[in-house]
């Protein structure tokens, strides 16, 4: 006999892994499908089931076995479809935009999704620690090279180039690969 939604959910309430294995085997190749009909690519759909299952399990103790189980896993993955779609076209729409492949119409949507970009990144920069943040905008924004910033700091060379190195590292574990081709862009004709 098959157990319940509602008995999974008790048991995943109190941790059990068994449990957790049973929901994924019932639920993760329907959301595959589910997933792989909307993203089209394999390699997303597959990334999006663990992605949900990672996001149940940090539910787990706050699940309500009340409530339909199966339904709360469906609204995670069309919210995370959601999140997945609106990022590609965030990033599809700056690529556009860069290359010059925009229209009068969408000029304004353009405009507005750049600007958000920014505002993410400018967030990024301004998370980094102060020395950092510091050499990061006067190598990037104002233009200056690792030796005039290493003076105008009194620091060593090696030390401007260490912190641009972790602050790369940073924007590169924050943004995806677009997102940081999209730096780039704006950090070469800005």
């Amino acid at each position: 006999m098959e157990i319940s939604d509602n008995e999974l959910t008790l048991l995943l309430n109190k941790g059990s892994k068994n449990a957790f294995a049973t929901l994924y085997e019932r639920y993760g190749r329907r959301i595959y499908l589910f997933a792989l009909g909307y993203l089209k690519s394999d390699s997303d759909a597959e990334e999006l089931v663990q992605d949900v299952f990672v996001k149940l399990w940090e539910r787990r103790t706050s699940l309500d076995e009340q409530k339909n189980l199966k339904a709360y896993i469906f609204k995670i993955v069309v919210n995370t479809i959601y999140d997945i779609i609106r990022k590609r076209n965030v990033e599809q729409a700056f690529l556009d935009f860069a290359a010059g492949k925009t229209n009068n119409t969408d000029d304004v949507w353009d405009k507005v999704v750049y600007n958000d970009m920014l505002t993410h990144v400018n967030s990024l920069v301004d998370a980094m620690p102060e020395q950092r943040r510091k050499i990061f905008k006067m190598s990037k924004e104002t233009g200056l090279t690792n030796d005039e910033i290493a003076i105008k700091l009194g620091i060593s060379k090696r030390t401007v180039e260490n912190q641009l190195y972790r602050a790369t590292l940073f924007l590169k574990d924050n943004l995806g690969s677009n997102m940081v081709l999209m730096l780039l862009y704006y950090y070469l004709f800005h």
